[in-house]
């Protein structure tokens, strides 16, 4: 897990690196799988807007910001993740049915297991941008990850909230997927900042262990 500087011989483009072929072909796939077979086609759409952002902004800017494989596997689990609960609407999400029978739980989980995971998965991603791109101090690095996992986790939750004011009150109640808890969007943040944490805490006893 140590992170080291990039040189050109790590600059590879898409055509050559085949990890990244894999990837893409894979995520593509099951993104169209799991859209023709959504239950609800609205809040895919709505779901899937920042996905489309993102992969874009991925896209766009592959030249300038080198990820390491390891972070673009990171990133395509979380989106694997987050397209498979937008499948079935993260309320109906069958993985967390069967988490919330086994377990006896108030509420389907799957919600709470993806806001967990952008932080968990997404960490050293922001990371490797950090300290490889921006060229951070490593003693700040894993700081200013958290920070900015917590402050993009509570951006979402301000977009779930414009979300809810302006579609339609059905769309709204599924998008969010409170379930009932008037702290949903506060524990969706604390999952999320406590995930980055895990990953940053781990990276950071390595280092000092190295």
């Amino acid at each position: 897990m140590k992170l080291t500087t990039y040189t050109s011989s790590n600059k590879m483009s898409f055509k050559k690196n085949i990890l990244h072929k894999i990837l893409a072909a894979l995520f593509a796939i099951l993104w169209f799988a799991f859209y023709f077979t959504a239950i609800d086609k609205t809040d895919w759409w709505i779901e899937n807007i920042l996905v489309f952002i993102f992969i874009a902004t991925l896209i766009f800017t592959h030249k300038r910001f080198i990820f390491s494989d390891i972070s673009l596997l990171f990133i395509f689990m979380f989106l694997l993740v987050h397209i498979y609960g937008a499948q079935t609407a993260y309320t109906h999400n069958e993985l967390g049915e069967f988490l919330q029978n086994t377990w006896d739980l108030k509420r389907n989980p799957y919600d709470r297991i993806v806001h967990f995971s952008f932080g968990f998965l997404l960490a050293y991603p922001t990371i490797d941008l950090l300290y490889n791109n921006f060229k951070v101090p490593q003693k700040w690095v894993g700081t200013i990850a958290n920070m900015l996992i917590l402050c993009l986790a509570s951006i979402f939750e301000l977009i779930e909230w414009g979300v809810s004011e302006f579609t339609t009150k059905e769309t709204g109640e599924t998008y969010v997927a409170t379930q009932g808890d008037v702290w949903d969007a506060q524990k969706d943040i604390v999952l999320a900042w406590v995930g980055a944490m895990i990953v940053t805490n781990t990276i950071r006893i390595v280092r000092r262990k190295q």
